[in-house]
């Protein structure tokens, strides 16, 4: 077997022209480090020779101790010293082509340069899961959006590692921190009644409340909603545009008749088929003086808030409510799983829990838990039956043996009641190894 050998030389190109052998003014570099079977030639650029082969030997250098695993190779040390901020806009960049909502990809932008500045990352070699948690101990954020910086700058660090930028994702191994406990604060849902006194003292408002109501419309939805996405004839419906949603996909929202009449007093009014349906939205003050109006609590003394968001939880409350199943709850409220709908948007304190209870069908035939009178049972635990000579064999040691029951009793497992005075309440069972006995002996 041939063994490698190491070979590295600078030499200059020569070539014909003309008749005349012309020779390179810059020097090359070849080279075959162990373990490879074919020369590598690179033009150095440089027309000193002492100097040309000075750079083959670092470079050659540099490509065995890469291949030994001392250094990584030269592309992963450039990616390390590339700027972060540079990284960013490569990744951004990556997921407009892909075809990302540019919406979606605008907020990755803010989050990962917001990280990057508050964590000081000016290279990619400064990324670390220690600076990363550092700064996480330092927030007040809830859990759920710290996760989401988390899981944003994981997919820019696994990116960079599948295009060997990086050799590894440092923050590979930092856990999530656990988000199942309760929320900074909790929302409730408005109540029918509540529902319509709120919408009965809110005045010129109380459309914009109503077809958030009724349609789950986020606020931002409503604030883009035009008067040509609405479509009033046949089976009246809205249009949400993509662009305007949060999931960045068109969908058609059924209404029904009570808010599509509305719509057309409104659209009588004032209408421009580019116009927003809506000339602007109340502020948060503006809706706590229509709850206070309506004498609604905005936060209740369990904590519970009701803010806009809330009439968005009040249209998947009466959904729920009158019966509607969760699959088809889930499809007219947008979300893509199923836990989003029957978790963060159901309001546990209107789900009529007890009356659910109390529906059970009883399993007491007489509603008394009090058995009419106790068995008479054997030192082995056995109901005890009076003798009965027709159903009794004798063994050879003249001992009686139960072998079953009479035909005029009752069924194996089932209740044989005496009646008369004094009666007792029995259970006759078969013994199968008393019967064994008594057939085969």
């Amino acid at each position: 077997m041939r063994e490698d050998k190491r070979k590295c030389f600078v030499f200059k190109h020569k070539r014909r022209v003309n008749g005349k052998i012309v020779t390179s003014k810059y020097y090359y570099g070849r080279y075959r480090i162990p373990g490879e079977f074919r020369d590598t030639t690179i033009a150095l650029g440089i027309s000193d020779e002492q100097a040309a082969d000075s750079k083959l030997r670092r470079i050659v250098k540099e490509l065995e101790r890469e291949q030994e695993g001392l250094i990584p190779p030269k592309k992963i040390r450039d990616g390390l010293g590339m700027a972060f901020a540079a990284l960013v806009e490569e990744y951004v960049a990556e997921l407009s082509r892909l075809g990302r909502n540019a919406k979606y990809v605008q907020g990755v932008r803010k989050q990962l340069e917001t990280l990057g500045g508050e964590c000081a990352w000016r290279t990619v070699k400064d990324v670390s899961a220690d600076s990363f948690l550092k700064w996480r101990q330092r927030q007040t954020l809830i859990a759920k959006t710290l996760n989401e910086y988390l899981i944003g700058v994981s997919a820019l660090l696994n990116w960079a590692e599948r295009f060997e930028r990086i050799a590894s994702n440092p923050l590979r191994h930092v856990a999530r921190i656990e988000s199942s406990a309760d929320p900074t604060f909790k929302r409730r849902a408005l109540t029918d009644d509540e529902a319509r006194r709120f919408l009965a003292v809110s005045g010129p408002r109380a459309i914009v409340y109503l077809t958030a109501i009724k349609t789950g419309l986020r606020r931002g939805e409503l604030e883009k909603l035009e008067w040509r996405d609405v479509k009033l004839d046949g089976e009246p419906f809205l249009n949400v545009r993509a662009a305007t949603t949060k999931n960045g996909k068109a969908s058609p929202i059924p209404i029904d008749d009570e808010l599509a009449g509305a719509l057309r007093e409104l659209r009588a009014d004032r209408f421009q088929p580019s116009g927003t349906v809506f000339e602007s939205l109340p502020r948060m003050a503006c809706f706590r003086a229509d709850l206070a109006k309506a004498d609604i609590q905005p936060v209740n003394p369990s904590g519970e808030r009701i803010d806009f968001h809330a009439l968005r939880m009040t249209f998947q409350m009466r959904l729920t409510l009158n019966g509607v199943s969760p699959r088809v709850t889930m499809e007219a409220m947008r979300h893509s799983d199923m836990k989003l709908t029957a978790k963060t948007y159901t309001d546990a304190g209107m789900l009529p829990t007890r009356d659910a209870i109390c529906s059970l069908p009883p399993l007491l035939s007489n509603g008394n838990c009090t058995p009419q009178r106790t068995p008479d049972l054997g030192a082995s635990g056995h109901s005890v039956s009076p003798a009965d000579t027709s159903s009794e064999t004798v063994d050879d040691a003249g001992t009686r043996m139960d072998t079953g029951f009479r035909h005029d009793s009752a069924q194996p497992g089932t209740m044989s009641h005496e009646t008369g005075d004094g009666a007792r309440c029995r259970v006759r069972t078969c013994d199968f190894l008393r019967v064994k006995q008594a057939l085969y002996h």
